[in-house]
């Protein structure tokens, strides 16, 4: 069988790789994206097909550049979203750093009950069962710390209050607890808090019941 000749190969690749660009350039409606993706389709196709006679047809050609096509839109789908969530965590974790700055102003039950009531919806009695008390001691507990978040100052009980726990610690914890929307987060600390106002002051003192 006579073989072809050198010329009419190279024009049958010639006519198969400008239909090949004029596809790549409809699909993408752009000139530097079609080249990429012709350069990609070919790449694949001698990949792929490297024991099969080059060019291959066209429709294969054409197959393989529509997919890596797709592969590119849902990259850059993906990474948009990603970045959207990236910028959307910081926005929000922003808004909870400035939601938990005044928290510093509480006491370490006035904080628990704080989130709980206001945050998480959580009612008197529930909040009172979780710290071993009555619902007028939560109700007071609230109501001081509201006081105190509205206060220019930290009030000197408030910060003797914490010498036994960490503040900055129990803060991420209810940084976490609120974004992940769980009190569960924050009520695992608990049993810290119980056992340390139980043991640094006596529960008949003045001032433990202004610093509570």
């Amino acid at each position: 069988m006579e073989q072809p000749k050198k010329a009419d190969c190279q024009l049958s690749l010639e006519e198969v790789l400008d239909k090949l660009s004029q596809y790549c350039l409809y699909l993408t409606k752009n000139k530097w994206d079609s080249e990429e993706v012709m350069q990609e389709a070919v790449v694949k196709t001698i990949t792929k097909y490297s024991k099969e006679p080059f060019p291959p047809p066209v429709s294969l050609l054409k197959k393989i550049a529509y997919n890596a096509w797709i592969d590119r839109i849902r990259k850059q789908k993906k990474e948009k979203l990603v970045s959207e969530i990236q910028d959307f965590a910081s926005a929000r974790k922003k808004y909870n750093e400035w939601q938990i700055q005044p928290l510093n102003k509480l006491t370490p039950k006035q904080l628990i009950v704080f989130v709980l009531k206001e945050a998480f919806q959580f009612q008197s009695a529930e909040i009172a069962a979780l710290l071993q008390t009555n619902e007028s001691a939560v109700k007071s507990l609230l109501h001081r710390g509201r006081t105190n978040i509205i206060s220019e100052t930290i009030h000197p009980l408030v910060q003797s209050s914490w010498e036994d726990l960490n503040q900055e610690e129990l803060l991420e914890l209810v940084d976490v607890s609120l974004n992940r929307e769980d009190p569960a987060v924050l009520i695992r600390f608990l049993p810290n808090i119980l056992r340390t106002s139980k043991t640094s002051l006596p529960s008949n003192s003045t001032l433990y019941l202004a610093a509570a």
